[in-house]
């Protein structure tokens, strides 16, 4: 029992600490990228006619030193901003995304997909983190 309740935490933790895209760039090798998102595994509660900031990383390979441009999903009546467009070679691949539910956003669960595609070629990769619009009172 022991055994079995250790392996689920650590299952747990390792699950809560990471949320990391597939490889993008060249997948396998030193020249792929993986996009670090929040990790949700119980989505984060944000109130309608409220925002939050959220962070994210490009995590690249050793010899991946290429730009990448950054892409957010349209959600129906909920803004989703990043700060930025593209992570050049040569930052610390560190964006933030701003979620803003409208007054009249619909309560449920969202998902949010960032998509990432390497200037000048190269495999896209994604990743997707969740939110839950609740009611402001």
């Amino acid at each position: 029992m022991r055994v079995a309740l250790l392996s689920f935490a650590t299952l747990l933790a390792f699950t809560v600490g990471c949320n990391k895209s597939p490889e993008g760039g060249a997948p396998g090798t030193n020249s792929s990228f993986k996009i670090d998102l929040p990790a949700t595994p119980v989505p984060k509660d944000i109130k309608q006619d409220n925002q939050e900031t959220f962070d994210g990383k490009i995590d690249r390979g050793s010899e991946f030193k290429k730009d990448v441009k950054l892409e957010v999903s349209k959600l129906d009546k909920i803004e989703v901003k990043l700060n930025k467009d593209t992570i050049k070679a040569n930052e610390d691949g560190k964006f933030s995304i701003t979620v803003k539910p409208a007054k009249d956003a619909p309560l449920a669960e969202h998902t949010i997909t960032v998509t990432a595609k390497p200037d000048g070629g190269g495999e896209a990769t994604s990743g997707t983190f969740k939110i839950k619009v609740t009611e402001n009172k």
